[in-house]
């Protein structure tokens, strides 16, 4: 299984996959910029740090679902659609552990990347903050590790939750099925309930999606190296 991670992330663009990165981290900064420069967003959007807390939250999770379904449509889809993954299940490989391998390196990617986003995202905010003190409450230590715990849960749920869109996508290998259920997905689950409250806030949810998102892959593995590609 190792070998064969360590395959397809040789076949992978890691420049492009880190300038994304990148770019993605610098439009979500660009935003807190942007909504600093509203009076009126800032004295909405920026009361608190768990107002602050809940938008990166959206933006990041948001963003990096979107770019899983990306990833998925590039290594399972698409190959699934030209056939060219026929050519890979010609070698001695098992083809369960090949699907395996792709599968868990898009969800490993979601996971790290929302994590080190929030990282990057909070510590540019504050240091903005530390200069035109959008927030004057302090940050504490127990908001921090409180925050932290979620942080990682959110990460691990977003890792499953990113593949749901494969049962969209593989029914009949379609790459704007895959991105569209996830732009739809990330829709649902970030619709208000109130102003300061959406279905995400809510540990339970994102876990059971994520729960649900690997049950998905796991089903999609299974009926897909039964095909007859």
């Amino acid at each position: 299984m190792h070998s064969l991670i360590k395959l397809e992330i040789q076949k992978m663009n890691i420049v492009s996959l880190l300038l994304t990165f990148i770019y993605i981290n610098a439009g979500i900064i660009g935003l807190f910029l942007l909504l600093g420069l509203d009076k009126d967003a800032t004295a909405e959007l920026l009361v608190n740090y768990e107002s602050v807390f809940m938008l990166m939250e959206i933006f990041i999770v948001a963003a990096f679902v979107i770019y899983a379904s990306v990833l998925l449509s590039h290594m399972i889809i698409e190959e699934f659609r030209d056939k060219t993954i026929s050519v890979l299940f010609m070698y001695p490989i098992n083809r369960t552990k090949l699907l395996v391998a792709k599968v868990l390196i898009v969800s490993i990617v979601t996971f790290f990347f929302i994590i080190f986003s929030h990282i990057l995202v909070f510590s540019s905010f504050a240091f903005i903050n530390s200069m035109v003190h959008y927030i004057s409450d302090p940050l504490t230590l127990e908001m921090l590790t409180e925050r932290a715990l979620r942080i990682f849960l959110i990460a691990l749920s977003s890792a499953g939750m990113a593949l749901i869109p494969l049962f969209f996508g593989m029914r009949k290998y379609s790459v704007p099925a895959t991105i569209t259920s996830s732009i739809l997905i990330i829709a649902v689950i970030f619709s208000s309930i109130d102003s300061t409250t959406n279905l995400y806030s809510f540990i339970a949810i994102p876990i059971f999606l994520g729960i649900i998102g690997f049950l998905i892959a796991y089903l999609v593995i299974t009926k897909s190296v039964k095909a007859d590609l």
